[in-house]
């Protein structure tokens, strides 16, 4: 390779890495706004049966709350993991909900043909306004917060969760 292919090359490879650089930055959730993360508790959505349902009924467990969409493919490779952290820690104060931001009969078909063991809530017209009080200006989906037993946000994540990251989140807290 020459002196000019290998500088070309080089600066194909920097660019490559900036960019990563700034994907991955950008992925990063930011400062809540203070009480955003009390006020989720409060909020009333509705459940895949329609019937208004709050968070705050889950204060004194773990709560793991997901934003997800059935379109969305890391969503649906994190929810089997979520599936088996719920019937696993369920017992010990662990409550997944699920959040989703997506056609309610769609959310159904795809509750019922994944098994999913846990609240699926369907989430109104202002989520994305949601998402950015609680540190997600992007909207990026998933997005999984971690509440202790005090109601207390403890965990903000962009992107896709795997069993060992998302033990790692709430075995401290369990």
């Amino acid at each position: 390779m020459n002196r000019q292919n290998r500088l070309v090359a080089g600066v194909a490879v920097l660019a490559l890495a900036a960019g990563l650089g700034v994907a991955t930055w950008l992925q990063r959730p930011g400062p809540a706004q203070p009480g955003a993360g009390e006020a989720l508790l409060a909020v009333q959505l509705p459940d895949l049966q329609n019937r208004p349902h709050s968070l705050e009924r889950y204060r004194g467990k773990v709560l793991v709350v997901n934003f997800w969409a059935t379109w969305c493919p890391p969503c649906r490779e994190e929810i089997p993991v979520f599936i088996e952290a719920q019937a696993q820690h369920g017992k010990n104060g662990l409550q997944l909900v699920g959040i989703a931001l997506d056609d309610p009969r769609q959310v159904a078909d795809f509750a019922e043909e994944y098994g999913i063991n846990y609240p699926v809530l369907i989430g109104g017209a202002n989520e994305s306004e949601i998402l950015r009080k609680l540190g997600n200006p992007g909207g990026g989906l998933p997005y999984t917060l971690v509440y202790d037993r005090d109601g207390q946000l403890r965990d903000k994540i962009i992107g896709g969760l795997d069993k060992t990251r998302l033990e790692g989140l709430v075995a401290p807290l369990i």
